[in-house]
């Protein structure tokens, strides 16, 4: 039973209907927060640039498709190794690449796509040298370097499942499009919250968000209950 509520692609696509709302909750919540954030803030100002600079040099210079396979088929590998799962072969070429192993499952598949891999080795780098090698790193930097990544991560995952991936097929193209925007949502407002946000302004995120919850979920259910009436009604008529 436990396995059919895991793996069943009908039951996972349910899962998908299910979140939809919450698709809308987490962008509101996003909205919420870029509503907060004050570009008179540096460590913004320096997030933007890193941000504008990456699209500048993705749409007018090079697109860097072999570096993003490199790190997609890398997340793949460790995701697998995590869960349990033996590597039979892993194919890495300039424009696509591909990892086999004996067992996958919605993490293994769908990790590339909400694991900005760059933006935590980059993180990881910055505080070992700062705070192990007591070397001065400005955060200035490390708020540059992740403007950059970020948008690396999310136009180069716009543009691998724009070209279609088997990856999504595994679970459903509905749930793991809906997974994939949901974790990314989430990943987005964690990290503003923390380089740019004051504690009263987390504060007022999470109230956002949890009222969000309810009042979504609470007029879905009221839809629901309508369009439920308005078939039974029909089918009466009948």
């Amino acid at each position: 039973m436990i396995k059919f509520l895991l793996y069943n692609k009908v039951v996972k696509f349910l899962y998908g209907v299910l979140l939809l709302p919450m698709c809308y909750v987490l962008i509101s919540t996003l909205i919420f927060v870029l509503s907060k954030i004050e570009l008179s803030n540096y460590l913004v100002q320096y997030f933007l640039f890193g941000i504008i600079t990456y699209v500048l040099i993705h749409f007018f210079f090079y697109k860097p498709i072999s570096i993003y396979v490199f790190s997609h088929e890398l997340v793949h590998v460790i995701s697998a190794y995590l869960c349990g799962s033996k590597i039979k072969k892993v194919k890495i070429s300039t424009n696509q690449g591909s990892v086999n192993v004996d067992k996958v499952n919605t993490f293994i598949a769908l990790s590339p796509y909400f694991v900005p891999l760059y933006s935590i080795l980059g993180t990881l780098v910055w505080f070992v040298v700062r705070f192990l090698f007591k070397l001065e790193l400005s955060v200035g930097l490390l708020s540059f370097f992740l403007g950059f990544t970020i948008a690396f991560h999310i136009i180069l995952t716009i543009h691998a499942i724009y070209l279609g991936q088997q990856d999504l097929k595994i679970s459903g193209w509905l749930f793991s499009t809906v997974l994939i925007f949901i974790l990314n949502c989430i990943i987005l407002i964690a990290l503003f919250n923390v380089m740019f946000l004051n504690r009263n302004d987390i504060n007022l995120t999470k109230d956002f968000f949890l009222r969000s919850i309810i009042l979504t979920y609470k007029e879905c259910y009221k839809i629901t209950v309508e369009l439920f009436k308005i078939i039974f009604n029909l089918l009466r008529q009948k």
